[in-house]
């Protein structure tokens, strides 16, 4: 690597780590594990930029199309500081990208504007003005384009930007994009025809989130088979309103019983009455017809009719794959039908072998064995990197008397629990995070004083909701990330949940997490099932820890790592259940070494880093 210079000051160990993963690629993939804050995605670009000379394309593959800038910015920092001139393209779907579907407003779902694509390509001003010829060289010349970037350039020139940016895909080093665009094959074959993935390098960023990938999963609850009903009256379709009515009442009578966060099996023939496949065929085309209708009209072509019959025709298809579930399930209140895949292992291994090489990285993927395991991984090297944080950057408690251990949380635990975080908010005066097991605990605590109890130290409190829109968390977390300089900061959700996992909280915007028990799944007949099917791919001790334990903590970690970021940062951390002592081998480095057990009674008398190393 002596040909490149790392374009920043670098960091303990990152010029090591780059030097192994290169060598290392040259006959195996890799799985990097290194921790929050050390820079994981400038070091993995340094060490693919030989590969990248010699023409193999990189393509960078993130957990949600909002996290695609983040290679993209790096490397527009690689091509400044070392004068490359690498083209870098963050890629994102039609959803995202059409301006016809922008003027129906609102947020239009892919399937939607998939359908606005189809039925208006032919005649779109857009489309056919990009179809005319256009010069992209304006663009390439900037050399890393972000996926607003291309569309305010596709905009301000009448352009289409979705295919804008598959015009741009041949020219593009590293391309950034959704994990939709690998692991799903009808993506992942449009893709293919611009981008060859046996001469690329994939790079799967947060590679963690992979086991719970519900690859060929959908949902349809109580509301969409009601509105499916009212569409089939609408349409006049007396078949599709058969099979409506009888699956209604079929899920009326197994599953109106079922209480908060409990689950059961279903069969999916037991919705489709008989003459099943007649039925759904008259379904999808009745569906079809409501869609077509809606479109005529200015609105949005959604038909949850369309919906419900293609999720039975899914169901259908899909009843007796082993691997493969169908869930009824009440959650926040609501009744849910869930076509449940947990084929990670079978489906993601042949996915992995389409590309020259892979690269994994998270900063949880501990044990490593048993993460390429659940993701089908074989022949890959193991890079790991050394926490750069010590006592000048966290203090770290385990809270010996709480638990969230059992069925409930009973009134005197809530109210313990309440207790300790509020003494330790009292101390740190900083924005705070606390993060819990579940919903089902979350609300627990909020009805337990958590929310007064905040407010009366002065916080303002941020309550992560079930049904919360990206819009409306993106807001809340600016609104909470704007009390940084004030320290009255409070946000409240589950670990795995949006702001608890992904989102970044850099400098003093989060300097306390407070974790409220351990994250394992409630013990339904979805949990047991889980365990079930990796028992019997993996045998009994492995099936429980690979299904069960080890997503758990990896959880708790995630959310652990979002208040240091740097090896500037500081915070005080406080792993509040005594369980985490039996997990202590799974937790990152820093945490094994700095943690101190503590009551919750004690926890206004925890040490604040930033009282005794202040970094300006």
């Amino acid at each position: 690597m002596s040909d490149y210079r790392f374009p920043y000051r670098p960091r303990p160990h990152q010029i090591e780590v780059a030097r192994e993963i290169r060598k290392a690629l040259k006959r195996l993939n890799v799985v990097l594990e290194a921790p929050t804050g050390f820079g994981k995605t400038p070091v993995v670009i340094y060490a693919l930029l030989p590969y990248i000379e010699k023409g193999n394309r990189v393509i960078w593959a993130v957990r949600t199309g909002n996290e695609t800038d983040r290679p993209v910015e790096e490397l527009s920092a690689f091509r400044r500081e070392l004068g490359l001139r690498l083209i870098g393209l963050g890629y994102r779907g039609k959803r995202d990208m059409c301006l016809l579907a922008k003027r129906l407003g609102g947020e239009l779902d892919y399937s939607e504007v998939a359908y606005i694509c189809s039925r208006e390509r032919k005649r779109c001003e857009f489309y056919r003005r990009l179809e005319e010829g256009v010069n992209v060289d304006y663009l390439l010349s900037r050399g890393a384009l972000t996926h607003y970037e291309i569309y305010r350039a596709a905009e301000e020139r009448g352009l289409c930007p979705y295919f804008l940016q598959r015009k741009l895909l041949p020219y593009a080093d590293v391309v950034a994009l959704s994990y939709n665009y690998i692991v799903d094959e009808e993506l992942a074959w449009s893709l293919r025809l611009a981008v060859s993935f046996g001469d690329s390098i994939l790079v799967v960023d947060e590679a963690h989130n992979l086991q719970n990938l519900n690859l060929g999963g959908d949902t349809v609850t109580e509301g969409t088979l009601s509105r499916a009903a009212e569409e089939a009256r609408e349409v006049n379709s007396r078949e599709a309103l058969e099979l409506v009515r009888h699956a209604r009442d079929v899920v009326e009578e197994k599953f109106s019983g079922l209480r908060e966060e409990e689950s059961e099996v279903f069969d999916p023939a037991s919705l489709v009455p008989e003459g099943g496949s007649r039925l759904v065929q008259a379904a999808l085309e009745a569906g079809e017809s409501v869609r077509e209708l809606r479109y005529r009209q200015g609105l949005r072509p959604r038909s949850s009719l369309y919906h419900f019959a293609r999720f039975l025709e899914s169901a259908l298809s899909l009843r007796g794959a082993k691997g493969v579930a169908f869930i009824a399930e009440r959650l926040g209140g609501r009744l849910s039908l869930s076509i449940w895949d947990m084929r990670s292992a079978e489906i993601l291994g042949g996915v992995w072998r389409k590309f020259k090489r892979a690269v994994f990285m998270s900063g949880t993927l501990s044990p490593v064995e048993a993460f390429a395991e659940t993701v089908g991984l074989e022949n890959y090297y193991v890079v790991s990197a050394p926490s750069p944080y010590d006592e000048t950057n966290a203090s770290v408690y385990l809270v010996r008397d709480l638990s969230t251990r059992g069925e409930e949380l009973s009134g005197e635990m809530a109210a313990k629990y309440v207790e300790g975080i509020a003494r330790l908010l009292s101390r740190v005066r900083r924005n705070s995070a606390v993060f819990t097991a579940s919903y089902r605990i979350q609300d627990a605590l909020i009805n337990a004083g958590l929310r007064r109890r905040a407010e009366e130290l002065g916080y303002k409190v941020f309550v992560e909701k079930r049904e919360m829109s990206g819009l409306e968390a993106s807001e809340t977390l600016r609104m909470f990330k704007a009390l940084a300089a004030e320290g009255r900061g409070l946000i409240v959700g589950p670990m795995g949940g949006r702001f608890a996992e992904g989102a970044d909280y850099p400098g003093g915007e989060l300097m306390c997490v407070f974790l409220a028990g351990v994250p394992f799944e409630k013990p339904t007949t979805k949990t047991e099932l889980y365990i079930s099917y990796y028992t019997e791919l993996y045998g009994e001790e492995k099936g429980r820890l690979y299904a069960y334990v080890y997503p758990a903590i990896r959880k708790a970690a995630q959310a652990l790592g979002r208040a240091l970021r740097s090896p500037r940062d500081q915070a005080v951390l406080a792993l509040g259940d005594y369980r985490y002592r039996n997990y202590a081998a799974l937790l990152p480095d820093y945490v094994r070494e700095l943690v101190t057990e503590v009551s919750y009674e004690r926890l206004d008398g925890v040490r604040l880093p930033w009282e005794q190393v202040k970094y300006l």
